[in-house]
């Protein structure tokens, strides 16, 4: 399902805070009232019945009043649900809601960038007691403690047992998020072997033309097979009209297992250790390698020149016309499911009359042994945020948890997604094994169903099965989130500063969009030509260090290891 993998980016607004209303409504910075867990009702006592205001982190304003979500929760929790019906993805809309001070009751949308604390210092939230949740919430409390740094996340600076957020699971992500793929009759035709026992991904609808393998090859061999695929006519119409790469402008991702073999990741903050020092990838010696590696390809023709002027989805569109040897995958895409329909490389053998077949394999091998893909979420496995809103009350946050728990961390709860198998959805292959399908005649989302109106975005394996084909979960298993290979062939940052000790995100706001640019302009320029690497690399680095740099290392300098926090 889209809103879950949108390759596997963190669903939330961004928009300019407006505090007119939300700060006349509530002193900022206002300590939170101790609270007597022991006079509120006990777990499961329902018998005041409560008018809550719900949104969840799908709420895009489209739920129907009395819908059957709402019926069954407000039944079995003695409860009045307010819809929300603005679109929490629309950050006009957000923003009007925030100036208003109107906010729903519990609300997983972030507003302007704002930290947690500080949508808790603007008036706009209150904590959640760590008393309350191991009352309420003992579901969730369980999930937590299995997830480290888990019980020490979000917590209200100064305290060790007020929460300003709770968090969700993403088990979703696990693993690696990315692999290159090869034309795999591109390979045969030109006597390529594979680089390890290849499994097919499925027996049919496209799947059959799609091959997996746990072996990877070296970054030289790599260039080899590039240079067969540009020049040795791998398509057989006797013309000079392949590429081996086509990569995109858009974002970087389709470099993530290529600077793997060089053992950097390319997302925001990734640092490292090198020379004794600590530096971020975007000026670490190590990237300027890969840099001077894609300089290379792109001088000998093996990268496609008009991917300067392709976004991902123009890059999709255009590998699909035949052209093109190599591209990166999602294992969702090398399983074919539904929301990564037209998406490359599965969109090259979507058409039953396509004679193209693919091979994902491992992440490319370095020189040096390097190999990996940057871990999806840098430290742990926590992610998102569910707020309550400030003007809840202690007897109505404790049903809130209730609700909450029940709803996204007890399984039996499944009918709040999907509705009953049988009725309301079906599953889309082996029962158990493969992904839920809600059917044509109820709303896949919100709408006169309430599927997903009221969720939070969390995800343990078994609801992972419940939006992911059965192909998607087998070849995880085989290879993508197998244990071994998430222990060799994840990157993690060498620091990461997880718990807000730093003021890393008020650097962040001040520098981030200069240090963007300058990392992107010199990047673009290095691979296509336009100046010597060698030669310009020094000034890059100040230019970078004096626009913003130096003072985000210093923040960097001053957070944990990611290695501590994972114990």
């Amino acid at each position: 399902m889209k809103k879950f993998t949108k390759a596997l980016s963190l669903a939330a607004i961004s928009g300019a805070l407006i505090l007119t209303g939300a700060c006349s409504k509530q002193e900022a910075s206002k300590g939170a009232e101790k609270v007597d867990v022991a006079s509120l009702p006990k777990a499961g006592d329902f018998s005041k019945e409560l008018e809550l205001n719900l949104s969840g982190s799908v709420t895009r304003g489209k739920v129907e009043d009395g819908n059957y979500v709402q019926k069954r929760l407000e039944e079995q929790f003695n409860i009045k649900i307010i819809n929300t019906k603005t679109d929490t993805w629309n950050a006009d809309q957000v923003n009007l809601m925030v100036a208003s001070g109107d906010l729903p009751d519990t609300f997983s949308f972030t507003t302007g960038g704002k930290t947690a604390q500080e949508l808790y210092d603007s008036g706009l939230t209150r904590t959640i007691p760590k008393e309350m949740l191991e009352k309420y919430a003992p579901r969730y409390m369980k999930m937590l403690s299995e997830n480290p740094p888990g019980p020490i996340m979000n917590l209200k600076k100064g305290t060790d047992n007020e929460y300003l957020q709770l968090i969700g699971q993403y088990g979703h992500v696990d693993g690696l998020t990315w692999s290159p793929t090869f034309r795999l009759d591109w390979l045969e035709k030109l006597g390529i072997e594979p680089p390890g026992e290849i499994k097919q991904v499925g027996p049919s609808g496209g799947r059959e033309k799609i091959y997996y393998t746990d072996g990877a090859y070296t970054i030289d061999e790599l260039e080899e097979i590039l240079k067969a695929f540009t020049f040795n006519d791998p398509d057989g119409n006797g013309k000079d009209d392949t590429y081996g790469i086509s990569p995109w402008n858009s974002n970087t991702n389709w470099a993530a297992s290529l600077t793997g073999a060089f053992g950097i990741a390319l997302s925001a903050n990734y640092n490292l250790m090198e020379d004794d020092k600590l530096v971020t990838t975007e000026i670490s010696q190590k990237y300027k390698a890969f840099l001077k590696q894609m300089a290379k390809w792109y001088e000998m023709g093996l990268i496609d020149p008009e991917f300067t002027t392709l976004d991902d989805k123009k890059s999709w569109e255009k590998y699909k016309q035949g052209k093109v040897g190599y591209y990166i995958a999602q294992p969702a895409y090398i399983a074919m499911d539904d929301w990564a329909k037209g998406r490359a490389p599965q969109n090259i053998v979507e058409n039953p009359e396509s004679t193209a077949k693919l091979l994902a394999t491992a992440p490319e091998i370095g020189k040096n042994g390097q190999q990996g893909v940057g871990a999806f979420i840098p430290v742990g496995n926590l992610a998102d945020a569910f707020y309550v809103s400030k003007d809840v009350t202690d007897e109505e946050l404790a049903r809130i948890l209730q609700v909450f728990d029940y709803i996204n961390f007890d399984n039996e709860a499944r009918w709040t997604l999907y509705g009953e198998i049988g009725e309301h959805s079906d599953w889309e292959g082996e029962p158990n094994k493969s992904a839920i399908k809600v059917r044509p005649e109820f709303a896949e989302q919100e709408g006169n169903s309430g599927f997903w109106a009221y969720n939070f975005r969390t995800y343990d394996q078994e609801r992972t099965q419940w939006f992911t084909s059965e192909y998607t979960m087998k070849v995880k298993e085989d290879f993508y989130a197998r244990e071994d290979v998430k222990e060799k062939m994840v990157i993690r940052p060498y620091k990461w500063d997880l718990l807000n000790e730093t003021n890393i995100k008020e650097v962040e706001k001040r520098y981030k969009g200069q240090l963007d640019t300058i990392v992107a302009e010199f990047r673009m320029k290095a691979i296509v030509g336009e100046i010597d690497i060698d030669k310009e690399w020094d000034s890059y680095v100040e230019n970078w260090m004096n626009n913003g740099g130096k003072e985000l290392l210093a923040e960097l300098e001053k957070a944990p290891k990611a290695s501590d926090l994972m114990k």
